[in-house]
Parts: structure tokens; C-alpha cells; sequence
């Protein structure tokens, strides 16, 4: 996620979609899912050039399924123009060729703030 973050922060779409697995799944709040990295970096993109930005991130549990598996529960705070965006994630992690990928990305907006 350190990583995740930084590309992130730095507002890198094709960067941040390439932390997904080719098949990864991005599921936004009241929007449809994204399949796949074109449609993930696109997401990203979108958000960063509508002033999305400063991503913060605190892992709240990791749940290792299996040996390719983990599941993985998180709290969100991004600065949008005026306002922080505080949210909830649930994150599926698969494990490709040694590396961990995120397949299954599940976010969702508890508060808006000033």
C-alpha cells in the first residue's frame, strides 16, 4: 500500500491501475465496476483531474486466506478542492508470480468534511 499510495499521490493513474491485477476489479461508489487496468487508470485519472488528491491510509486488519490470498480492511481520507473525502475499503490481494496485486478493490464514502 506504501507504494499504492505514492503513485497515487504523485496522480500516476496508469501507475496506481498497475498495482490491479489484469483482471482486477474496482467497485466505486454508485458507479459501475471497472474490469481490468484501462478502465482502472481511467477511474484514477478522472478522480485526479477533478481535484482529487492526498491520499492517506490506514490498514485496520489483514486476513491471509491462503497462500495467494489475503483480505485486507482499510480507512481512507483524500482532499477533494475544499473538502476531505473520509472512507472504508475492503481490498482482495492475489498473489501473481511471487508478487501481491490487489484483484478485488471495494471503496465506500463515510464523510465528506470541511
Amino acid at each position: 500500500m506504501k507504494a499504492f499510495i505514492e503513485a497515487y499521490n504523485a496522480q500516476d493513474a496508469e501507475a496506481v491501475s498497475g498495482f490491479y491485477t489484469e483482471k482486477g476489479a474496482l467497485l466505486p461508489p454508485r458507479g459501475k465496476a471497472l474490469f481490468g487496468r484501462p478502465p482502472i487508470a481511467t477511474h484514477y485519472a478522472n478522480a485526479f483531474s477533478n481535484g482529487v488528491t492526498d491520499l492517506k491510509y490506514r490498514i485496520l486488519e489483514i486476513d491471509q486466506t491462503s497462500a495467494d490470498t489475503a483480505i485486507e480492511i482499510g480507512e481512507t481520507q483524500v482532499a477533494f478542492n475544499a473538502q476531505t473525502i473520509i472512507g472504508r475499503s475492503m481490498h482482495v490481494w492475489k498473489n501473481v508470480n511471487g508478487e501481491w496485486f490487489l484483484h478485488r478493490d471495494m471503496y465506500h464514502v463515510l464523510a465528506m468534511t470541511k
